[in-house]
């Protein structure tokens, strides 16, 4: 815990440090790069405006990841890939950070160093790739080019980023966690389903789905009343398909 808060103190005392840098704008702009970073570590996706304020927000994401993410939490894998994709959305293309304050990456850095420390963060290359891509970007001005091999079709990045985030968040609702942990990414799709079948649907994108299998734990002789405690007993891997409707 000192560790952390040590952590923030350092980060936060980095950006007063190069207020002098600082515009009032970017002071301005920080509530709405918070607010973005909030979304992202809320939901299981993000949204075309919340790529484009985190692009232009530098080490201000960085700095509002400290103010908004606790020391418990940082150790939720969970919360560490949330944690990494913002970064990399903060210093993807640092040719368009609109931040004076926020173009040098001390706050982000800091930030690896704890992920670092967490069990997600000692995985082989997860937050070194990171670290050499950030240092990369702002040291360059440039982002780390993709290299496509000759004949090779051209992969979209951005929406593969995307839809990486979506499959790491469905990858984190599991057999034996409860109708209300499923509830925080999915909400409920029309169609026939009963209290221990129903499909699911991403709540960003109506069009990726999972079947989902319950057991009831609580009045196990009501078939129709869905309950928050409801355990999940088996989940499909997502699919897409169109929307059903009632």
């Amino acid at each position: 815990m000192m560790r952390y808060i040590l952590t923030l103190a350092l980060a936060m005392s980095s950006v007063g440090a190069s207020a002098q840098d600082c515009t009032q704008r970017d002071f301005g702009a920080f509530d709405e790069v918070k607010a973005a970073v909030y979304r992202l570590l809320s939901f299981p996706a993000y949204t075309s405006v919340d790529e484009k304020i985190l692009n232009r927000s530098g080490d201000l994401a960085a700095v509002a990841v400290t103010k908004s993410v606790s020391a418990q939490e940082m150790n939720s894998s969970e919360k560490a890939r949330q944690i990494l994709l913002i970064l990399h959305m903060a210093f993807e293309a640092p040719q368009i950070i609109s931040s004076s304050c926020g173009r040098t990456p001390t706050a982000a850095l800091l930030l690896l160093d704890e992920l670092e420390r967490t069990d997600y963060g000692r995985q082989p290359n997860v937050i070194a790739n990171a670290r050499f891509e950030i240092q990369h970007n702002t040291n360059t001005g440039q982002p780390l080019e993709t290299v496509t091999l000759e004949g090779s079709p051209v992969v979209d990045w951005d929406h593969t980023q995307w839809v990486s985030s979506v499959l790491s968040w469905t990858a984190d609702i599991r057999p034996g966690m409860t109708r209300g942990d499923l509830a925080r990414v999915f909400t409920t799709e029309g169609g026939i389903s009963t209290r221990t079948r129903h499909t699911y649907v991403l709540k960003q994108c109506p069009y990726i789905k999972v079947d989902v299998e319950f057991a009831a734990v609580s009045k196990e002789q009501d078939s129709l009343t869905e309950l928050p405690d409801d355990k999940i007993v088996k989940i499909s891997k997502p699919y897409l398909d169109y929307s059903h409707v009632d």
